[in-house]
C-alpha cells in the first residue's frame, strides 16, 4: 500500500489539469479585438498671433496684424512667421492659398522680407469657416 500510495497522489494531482490542444491557444470567440482610441487630431499646438476668421467674405484684419506684426518685430528683429491657411477639407485649397497669400503681403508691407515669412495649408474637418493663423517662431 506504501508502493501504491506515491502513485496514487500523482493520479489525484492531475484531476484539475486538461490536456493541451490547439483550443488552450486560441482566443475565445468572445473576444474581440477592441480598435485604439484614435487621438485627437492637433493642427498646431502654438498659439497664433493673429487668426483670421472668413465666416464673413472679406474681413478686415489689415489693422489688427499690423499692431501685431510690429510688437513681434519689436521684441525679435529677426522673428519668423508662418502664415497657415486653415480648412475644413480640400474643396476651397485655391481660394485659401490666395488668402494666405494676401495675408503674408500685408506682413511684407510692414518691411518683413519675404523670406522670414513661410506659407503653409492645413485641413481641419471641425472647422465652420477658413481660417488664416499666423504664428511666429
Amino acid at each position: 500500500m506504501t508502493r501504491l500510495m506515491p502513485a496514487l497522489l500523482a493520479l489525484l494531482s492531475f484531476t484539475g489539469c486538461t490536456l493541451i490542444d490547439q483550443k488552450t491557444f486560441a482566443p475565445s470567440p468572445e473576444a474581440k479585438a477592441q480598435p485604439a482610441p484614435q487621438p485627437p487630431v492637433v493642427i498646431d499646438p502654438r498659439t497664433p498671433l493673429v487668426t483670421i476668421d472668413y465666416t464673413v467674405p472679406s474681413p478686415d484684419y489689415t489693422e489688427l496684424l499690423h499692431y501685431a506684426v510690429r510688437a513681434a518685430e519689436s521684441r525679435d528683429a529677426n522673428v519668423q512667421y508662418d502664415v497657415i491657411s486653415v480648412l475644413k477639407d480640400t474643396s476651397e485649397v485655391a481660394t485659401s492659398q490666395e488668402r494666405a497669400t494676401g495675408v503674408m503681403r500685408a506682413i511684407m508691407r510692414d518691411r518683413v522680407p519675404a523670406t522670414r515669412i513661410h506659407l503653409g495649408l492645413r485641413t481641419d474637418p471641425t472647422l465652420a469657416a477658413s481660417q488664416v493663423r499666423v504664428y511666429v517662431r
